[in-house]
């Protein structure tokens, strides 16, 4: 029986992630910088929201910069 420990994490890039890389635009990767910033505010709490002066249904307009 083999033995498959999730913990371990090659100390080099695979093959994949090096294609990836590879072939990666600059669209890509503000595509991902995008949704990283989305993240992080819709994982903040209404209160600390409101003290950056943003409401909840606002998240996507002040991410992408359509201001009011």
């Amino acid at each position: 029986m083999a033995f498959f420990d999730p913990a371990f994490t090659p100390s080099r890039p695979g093959l994949r992630s090096r294609l990836t890389a590879l072939f990666e635009t600059p669209f890509d990767r503000r595509s991902r910088q995008i949704a990283a910033e989305v993240a992080e505010l819709r994982r903040r709490s209404d209160e600390e929201l409101a003290q950056m002066g943003i409401r909840r249904d606002q998240i996507l307009m002040h991410v992408f910069g359509a201001r009011r």
